[in-house]
């Protein structure tokens, strides 16, 4: 009967440490909610109907803190307003992830507003194999007939692994 006893309870602990171990991967992959707010440069090179745009940027960000923001491509047909961009964001760190956008532009009197989606594509550091996606939101102004300036949020989740 003791040796029952001990098996059976040799085989609750097992369970437990094997739930324990089976949880934690689990709680890993949890999505975390995103937001950023950053102020950007911008230039644009135009050869109707397409803009090809150059944007730099710094702000914060949940996740990255003190980020910077690089366009590695962006490009909008002037015709529909729609575009298609290509982002790094970098924390003080230097672990990066970067992101896909769709979006569209609507003309203001002094540039664009902006809206759309955004969703990650790759990632270095502690970002390195995360997901996650969201909208995005801004305003664009121009200072000058092909250079300008503009506030971008994005609102959404990451999912580690290294977050």
């Amino acid at each position: 009967m003791k040796l029952a006893l001990k098996s059976l309870r040799l085989l609750q602990v097992a369970a437990l440490l094997a739930a324990a171990l089976i949880a934690k991967p689990v709680l890993a992959a949890e999505s975390v909610p995103f937001h950023a707010v950053y102020d950007l440069q911008f230039s644009a090179q135009i050869n109707p109907p397409l803009a090809s745009v150059t944007a730099t940027g710094t702000g914060l960000a949940t996740q990255l803190g003190r980020m910077t923001a690089t366009s590695i491509s962006e490009v909008v047909d002037l015709s529909t307003g729609e575009g298609l961009a290509r982002y790094r964001y970098t924390g003080a760190n230097g672990d990066s992830f970067e992101v896909e956008i769709d979006f569209t532009l609507v003309p203001t009197p002094t540039g664009f507003t902006s809206s759309g989606t955004w969703h990650v594509t790759s990632g270095t550091g502690r970002f390195a194999g995360a997901s996650g996606g969201g909208t995005l939101a801004g305003r664009i102004d121009f200072t000058g007939a092909t250079v300008g300036v503009g506030r971008i949020t994005l609102d959404g989740v990451l999912t580690p692994p290294g977050i």
